[in-house]
């Protein structure tokens, strides 16, 4: 109203508006959010003639800012320009007035219309933010406003939802924890908006790349990942008990990219989505069922365990199977993304005693053979009970490769404990398979009190942790065995730690050498309805220390040696080096609240960064490496990695040089297509 009241020429209004109406979405879309952007507005609407002096211009300035507030100073200040510098171009004139409160420059960026890089300006002035402090890692999305001093400022999804703001296209490349708020960086994971549940299957035949892919990168990468996390009114209590959501990026021999993501098909899905309602069993969920004697009726049926939502592993050098903690190995066929179902086995394993708690697969990429462990409850008839072990064995590559067929599982040894832990991962030299047991028990009545609870009222309370107890008065046995023979040397005990992930391990002078990330207790786990509500400041976690252990096979001593403040998990190395001492590795860090793509120099301790990460928006997890062919060079390949635009949902898939840490291509998911927090992963060369 103000700018239409205002005494101009016809062309300096028609000038006006036209900017306003182009300029003022454009500013939104960059970022400035509602209120900078009608700052702008404003300092157009507050000055008043066609030639403003000095006096003039600070008197509108001044009008504005009563309205917008100081937060929007610069803004103002720029519409109050801006509008004077229109005035004059409308009169015939190039230059803005004499005593134009901003550069020639910020004008010329007003001019086309370029909001972003007003937004870079308007930090000049504006004051630095106040905000409470946030934890270490906080369930903020990171999107940046421009009107911040110094390092921007973090806008919930929430906000930036609620003001219709696109994210910004500032790039901020480091994460400094002495700026921002009361000394910490106000970024970090929108675990809200990472854990929705996905709500399609898709096919896009023609991704967008940016960049040039290798001519040598041509196969498959597939991830697994739980995305499906209620049915009806129910919620399951866990992330691992989500739905299994199967994703393939397909690069072509003409090097064009495609994508498909596929629920795998197992009889648990199909009877939770036929009833409407969590209808079956997860590995920390309960069916919903309101009546006491069905609850009873239901504790005397066997378990599906069908739900591979976290590990993607080939198999008899063809077969591609789907895990997770609590499920069967479910098999699926790559071109197609068609589920055969559970992996048929007959074999000494198959008795009717139940598996539990599967190592993540280890493959020997030069024989082909597949390696695991998990949990084994043997049914003690006699005694009434079960009695668990530990049972280790491996898939051979002759084993049949048509798919469906039934499988021979080689047990390699039994291993008896009174306090078997879950083993997530294992580790592999030329003789020895390694594993690691942490003084982390099951917890036998944290989950018979919560069977308890669910029988009597029909709420399961329990997640992952409580089916376990911290005890760091136990040590932590690190056992080696013989992979022909089973044979077991005595384990080594050394000092508590809890562990997911070892980075590699290998045999020299007599020796075992062993890097592992290590942990000083269990991260903080949270049921998942809490984790979904974003309520997750105090999570303890993001990365633990790698430390490296030497056990002396003569001895029977073991000393360790720890690489601190290095906050660091999801480790790959160089297939070509597994089992043999390495260099690098490669994974993901926690940069003071945000997660970074990394490269890890063993030897020297250096850390390399992903360098083109903008750390205010985007999140990468589970990196893949992939090692580049015939190439001699330890580090010589790439990293592939979802990335998370946390503002907008939106991801796409980056792959990185891996010797020298610089982006090479993304290759860009549909727009508005959402994939929640994902599982393991795996590159398939030359496989479609």
């Amino acid at each position: 109203r103000a700018l239409l009241q205002a005494p101009l020429t016809r062309g300096g209004k028609s000038v006006l508006l036209r900017t306003v109406r182009g300029c003022c979405p454009m500013a939104t879309r960059a970022g400035l959010g509602v209120g900078a952007a009608s700052g702008i507005l404003l300092g157009f609407a507050a000055t008043t003639s066609d030639r403003t002096s000095d006096a003039q211009q600070g008197a509108a300035f001044a009008t504005g800012m009563r309205v917008a507030g100081p937060q929007q100073a610069m803004n103002v200040e720029f519409g109050v320009a801006m509008s004077s510098h229109l005035r004059g171009h409308a009169a015939g004139e190039s230059a803005a007035p004499a005593g134009s409160p901003l550069s020639s420059a910020a004008l010329c960026c007003g001019l086309i219309g370029t909001g972003g890089i007003v937004a870079q300006a308007a930090t000049r002035r504006a004051s630095k933010p106040s905000g409470r402090r946030q934890g270490r890692i906080v369930a903020a999305a990171a999107g940046v406003t421009g009107n911040t001093e110094g390092s921007p400022r973090a806008a919930s999804p929430a906000q930036l939802k609620a003001t219709g703001v696109d994210a910004p296209p500032r790039l901020v490349t480091d994460v400094n924890p002495l700026e921002g708020p009361e000394g910490t960086y106000n970024v970090g994971i929108d675990f809200k908006g990472w854990l929705q549940s996905a709500n399609e299957e898709i096919e896009d035949l023609n991704l967008r790349v940016e960049g040039t892919l290798p001519a040598w990168l041509r196969g498959s990468l597939v991830h697994a990942g739980p995305a499906k996390f209620e049915f009806g009114e129910n919620e399951f209590v866990d992330w691992v008990d989500g739905q299994a959501m199967l994703y393939r990026v397909r690069i072509n021999g003409d090097g064009k990219a495609e994508y498909r993501n596929q629920w795998l098909d197992t009889s648990n899905h199909r009877a939770h989505r036929e009833a409407g309602r969590i209808a079956v069993r997860e590995t920390c969920s309960r069916p919903h069922l309101p009546f006491i004697w069905d609850r009873i009726k239901y504790m005397f049926e066997p378990p599906n365990n069908e739900n591979g939502n976290l590990h993607i592993s080939q198999f008899a050098n063809s077969r591609l199977c789907s895990m997770s903690v609590g499920s069967a190995l479910v098999e699926f066929e790559l071109s197609g993304m068609t589920t055969f179902g559970k992996i048929p086995f007959n074999d000494v394993l198959s008795d009717g005693n139940i598996l539990i708690f599967h190592a993540e697969p280890h493959l020997d990429h030069v024989t082909g053979e597949w390696f695991t462990c998990a949990i084994q409850l043997v049914i003690d008839k006699e005694n009434f009970k079960l009695t668990p072990e530990y049972v280790v064995y491996s898939i051979k590559p002759d084993q049949p490769k048509e798919l469906g067929a039934e499988l021979k599982r080689n047990l390699i040894t039994r291993i008896s404990t009174e306090h078997p832990s879950p083993v997530h991962t294992i580790g592999l030299t030329k003789k020895y398979i390694v594993m690691i047991q942490i003084p982390y028990p099951l917890n036998w009545d944290g989950m018979l009190n919560a069977e308890g609870r669910w029988l009597l009222t029909g709420e399961y309370e329990g997640n992952l942790n409580d089916y376990n107890t911290w005890e760091p008065h136990r040590p932590t046995l690190i056992r080696l065995i013989d992979r022909e023979t089973g044979e077991q040397l005595p384990p080594f005990e050394t000092d508590p730690f809890f562990f997911f992930h070892c980075i590699n391990s290998f045999e020299e002078d007599n020796c075992v050498i062993l890097d592992v990330v290590c942990y000083n207790e269990p991260p903080v786990g949270f049921p998942l309805r809490q984790a979904r509500s974003g309520d997750v400041e105090d999570w303890r976690g993001g990365g633990g220390e790698v430390r490296r252990f030497k056990m002396d096979l003569a001895s029977g001593e073991i000393t360790s040696s720890g690489w601190p403040n290095n906050c660091f998990d999801e480790p790959k190395v160089n297939p070509k080096v597994d089992g043999i001492r390495h260099k690098y590795s490669f994974g993901v860090i926690d940069d003071n609240g945000m997660l970074r793509l990394t490269k890890q120099d063993h030897d020297t301790q250096e850390v390399f960064k992903w360098l083109g990460q903008d750390v205010s928006r985007e999140l990468p997890w589970q990196p893949v490496f992939i090692p580049e062919p015939y190439s001699e060079k330890e580090d010589a390949g790439v990293l592939m990695s979802f990335v998370r635009d946390q503002p907008t949902g939106d991801t796409y898939c980056v792959v990185i040089n891996t010797e020298t840490m610089q982006d090479v291509a993304k290759i860009y998911f549909p727009k508005g297509h959402h994939i929640p927090l994902h599982g393991h992963g795996t590159f398939l060369q030359g496989q479609f």
